[in-house]
């Protein structure tokens, strides 16, 4: 799949591949929608394939890839789960019973595996608690594995099935997915335990740039030698802010945007008659119910506000805030308002301090887990104040 989109970067891994020389710790760098994560996974199959790699191999390493029930693989991910599943359900719904089937459940998985059960050893009680909800999730994955040829009616009630598990995890799921100093010491001792199974392990960690600096330590540590047989692989839309001793233990990669063809030729794979969409991310926030439209209106909106220097009148705010936490859209208008106002007529030094108080309102409010609506209304009159 990684070939198709990505030529190049797929021609150079599995070089690597073939000449047995992958490094243990792998840095894929690159904006959002490059199949960063689709490649480190396809890299991860093809080094615990007992047959070389082959893209059509089914030895059982492969085939536990295939839904991610591979054991000894760990994925802490950061990224909009919720919309790329919308997307996988959409596609699975239109053809249960090919290929879509194995890739919802992966699409599915992946957040699901960020408790797995070596990363629960120090944690809470709330993460306990999160992850029995997960494990609902995951029983019904088991059973659609287990499924033969569908019928309509029986993926229907999948899919209804599906909606409401992952509704009710989405509303306990903590909003900041950044690595732990705790996920980081469960790593650390499980990868240098004995490995009973005698599979290689594999770690997989997104968005390391946004971890403390009591875990980008822990982590440093663990890279520095990492166990024999264990691979890792960092994920990164901004490489330049991992510490530089991380990066000088890490083999990188730079995942370029994917071409229009490959855009459309990847947007159509989900077996839509219009693939007609100007990014990954349009396609993906329309698949999960966000009006693109609407909620460019909303930030001329605000930015009208801003520019005039006149505050909206609470009732109008309510309705903005209410929509914006509804379509869960605050990450798309936080982004657009810092563009809109970056290309503003409003004053230079005014727009570097509002693209800061974006930038660290939408980083507080995933540290915190803070509700979009008391985050915007909050940011929104910051903003005012600074005019």
């Amino acid at each position: 799949m990684i070939a198709s989109f990505q030529p190049h970067i797929a021609a150079l891994l599995n070089d690597q591949l073939a000449r047995g020389s992958f490094s243990q710790v792998s840095l894929f760098g690159g904006d959002r929608y490059t199949l960063r994560m689709s490649a480190a996974i396809e890299c991860a199959r093809a080094l615990s394939c007992t047959h070389g790699g082959d893209e059509d191999c089914i030895c059982s390493s492969c085939v536990k890839f295939a839904t991610l029930s591979y054991s000894d693989l760990v994925i802490v991910s950061q990224r909009d789960h919720q919309r790329r599943i919308e997307a996988a359900l959409a596609a699975f719904s239109h053809e249960p019973n090919g290929p879509w089937r194995n890739r919802l459940i992966q699409t599915i998985r992946i957040p699901l595996l960020g408790f797995h059960p070596i990363l629960l050893e120090e944690a809470g009680t709330g993460l306990q608690n999160i992850a029995a909800r997960a494990e609902g999730t995951n029983n019904l994955l088991y059973e659609l594995m287990a499924e033969g040829a569908l019928e309509e009616k029986r993926s229907e009630e999948y899919v209804r099935d599906l909606r409401k598990a992952l509704k009710d995890l989405y509303s306990s799921l903590p909003k900041s997915t950044t690595v732990s100093i705790n996920q980081v010491r469960s790593i650390d001792s499980w990868v240098h335990q004995t490995n009973i199974s005698n599979q290689l392990r594999f770690i997989i960690l997104e968005g390391i740039e946004q971890t403390n600096v009591a875990a980008r330590n822990a982590l440093l540590k663990l890279l520095e030698e990492p166990p024999r047989d264990v691979y890792f692989f960092l994920i990164s839309e901004h490489p330049s802010r991992i510490m530089q001793t991380i990066l000088s233990r890490s083999r990188q990669y730079l995942f370029p945007p994917l071409s229009e063809d490959a855009k459309g030729r990847f947007i159509a794979s989900y077996g839509l008659a219009d693939s007609n969409y100007d990014s990954l991310q349009s396609f993906y926030l329309v698949q999960s119910g966000v009006d693109i439209e609407e909620s460019n209106a909303l930030v001329d909106q605000l930015l009208t506000s801003l520019i005039g220097g006149r505050a909206l009148d609470s009732r109008t705010i309510g309705s903005i805030t209410a929509e914006i936490e509804k379509t869960n859209s605050c990450e798309y208008v936080l982004t657009t308002l810092g563009e809109a106002i970056a290309k503003s007529v409003l004053p230079r030094r005014y727009v570097a301090k509002a693209v800061a108080l974006i930038d660290e309102a939408y980083a507080t409010g995933l540290l915190y887990n803070q509700n979009q609506r008391f985050t915007f209304e909050a940011l929104y009159y910051r903003l005012l104040e600074e005019r």
